[in-house]
């Protein structure tokens, strides 16, 4: 498309080894790339400059702009419209307050402590195997021809308003127009008629355990996140045991199995199968054109009618945090990863937007400087859960553990004692207005906003705490430093190589409380 819009030939771009011939034969004469730059570039007349002024007094023209509507708006309000106007807000308030009805939810709740150790494999399982008498390389060639893909996993949502989250298990594809039908289809094989072989699910517990084994430089730090936040709460808990070290664990456990002792583990992923898709618990958000609604709202219904009835039947199921011990992990790589998290405040508190600054600003100043440039980390990183209330300080492919952890001190009187740089402030608050604006494809978009719906980050708080972010000034930043972090109890993991952890425990005894191998 480039080559026909500038006047080219569009099919040449498909001959892309005619191309390569003329680039080696014109290189072959010497000074090819020199000449085009000088040329295309240097001599090129043809050019135009374009200056950008910002406008330093926009902002503030739109927010007396702004100002003087709503004032105009106040003026004409009756006082039947005055009272109206309150008693909504009062409502508004209560509904936020109010705790959410999660037994409308698609839940992981009623599946025990054990299954949900299998839920990773599960995710793997039902879309990577056979369903309603097809095998998997059949399944496989169905999601190839009609879908974008099609995936499966265990989620964890915090909720915006109170120390509480949900537990949901999510399928989610996509397909053209074209394709609703053999697409609902396809998903209603999977959930309602999956066939689990014994052969191929050897197979996949073998494919997920090679992949975690051999990737443990790369996720080492999310493994060292992942348990730093298990030992604050039960929300972390349980993510640790779908996608940190507990997950390790139980994949290699499973890896140990032969093909002969499946059969027991195929009638638990079934069981798990069966509680997890009924037809009362099930949440459907589609994403689509107008006139998509009603043929998907017809082909959804027969999804819906393979699925059992509700009959499931027990005690929500959420585990305890673990303890605050400080934790080093020996894994075989060369570096270390350290993680240091802390307890804060939810979404909708005052001061989570000035939390989420804090993170950024942080992460681009000072530890960038003291980890990356100086210490010589990977990465330096600073993060704020504005959903799960925490904020943790974290380093990725770092040479150091004792040093960096004594930066994550320094790190807190830095900004309570020292300048804050205004421009630094200014570049940190507009990364955090992409944090909380992330463009978006329509599908995740929509998924996206069903969660929100259900978890309490409504469109009013949302923009609520845009708001405030964009309000957040250098006195903020100190005061939740001192409010959350100065001081305050916290809790950290590191994953390292044992030569750096022995290294470290010499250096300072007490650093570490637990030290095992991951």
């Amino acid at each position: 498309m480039p080559a026909y819009q500038y006047g080219g030939d569009p099919f040449s771009a498909m001959n892309f080894d005619a191309d390569l011939e003329h680039l080696e034969k014109a290189r072959g004469e010497g000074r090819f790339f020199e000449n085009l730059i000088r040329a295309e570039l240097l001599d090129n007349t043809y050019r135009a400059l374009l200056t950008v002024v910002p406008d330093p007094d926009m902002e503030e023209r739109k927010r007396r702009a702004e100002l003087d509507r709503l004032a105009a708006i106040e003026a004409r309000l009756t006082e039947e419209e005055r009272a109206r106007i309150l008693a909504d807000a009062l409502r508004l308030k209560a509904d936020q307050d109010a705790r959410q009805d999660l037994a409308l939810l698609p839940t992981l709740e009623l599946i025990s402590t054990e299954q949900k150790d299998l839920l990773p494999l599960f995710s793997r399982a039902l879309t990577h195997s056979g369903a309603a008498g097809e095998d998997y390389a059949e399944i496989a060639g169905r999601i190839a021809s009609v879908t974008g893909g099609v995936g499966a996993a265990a989620q964890v949502q915090s909720l915006a308003v109170r120390d509480d989250y949900l537990q949901s298990f999510v399928i989610s594809g996509r397909a053209l127009d074209r394709n609703a039908q053999p697409f609902i289809e396809l998903l209603t094989d999977l959930v309602a008629r999956l066939e689990i072989e014994p052969r191929r699910l050897k197979e996949i517990i073998a494919e997920i355990t090679t992949r975690l084994e051999s990737s443990l430089a790369g996720l080492g730090f999310q493994f060292a996140l992942l348990r730093a936040h298990s030992k604050l709460s039960s929300e972390g808990a349980i993510n640790d045991r779908l996608q940190g070290i507990g997950m390790l664990h139980t994949m290699r456990k499973l890896a140990r199995l032969d093909e002969h002792s499946l059969g027991d583990l195929i009638s638990q992923l079934d069981e798990i199968r069966k509680v997890l898709f009924r037809a009362e618990a099930l949440r459907i958000v589609v994403t689509c054109e107008e006139a998509m609604i009603q043929p998907f709202e017809e082909l959804l219904t027969g999804l819906v009618g393979a699925l059992a009835p509700d009959g499931a039947d027990g005690h929500p199921v959420k585990p305890p945090a673990l303890e605050r011990k400080p934790e080093a992990r020996t894994a075989p790589v060369p570096v270390a990863f350290n993680v240091r998290v802390f307890k804060t405040v939810r979404y909708t508190h005052q001061d989570s937007p000035a939390l989420l600054v804090l993170a950024n600003y942080l992460r681009d100043t000072y530890l960038h400087r003291e980890l990356r440039e100086k210490g010589g980390a990977y990465g330096a990183y600073a993060q704020a859960g504005v959903a799960s209330a925490t904020f943790y300080f974290g380093s990725y492919r770092d040479p150091n553990i004792v040093r960096t952890y004594d930066i994550f001190d320094t790190a807190v009187r830095w900004v309570t004692d020292g300048e804050i740089d205004a421009e630094a402030l200014k570049e940190a608050i507009l990364g955090a207005c992409g944090d909380v604006d992330p463009l978006e494809s329509p599908d995740i978009k929509g998924r996206r906003e069903a969660t929100n719906r259900v978890t309490g980050f409504t469109r009013e708080a949302r923009e609520l705490f845009k708001q405030r972010l964009l309000q957040v000034t250098a006195d903020d930043l100190r005061r939740v430093t001192g409010s959350y972090l100065l001081g305050a109890p916290a809790v950290q993991t590191t994953v390292a190589g044992s030569d750096l952890i022995e290294a470290a425990r010499k250096e300072r005894p007490a650093l570490f409380e637990v030290v095992a191998a991951i």
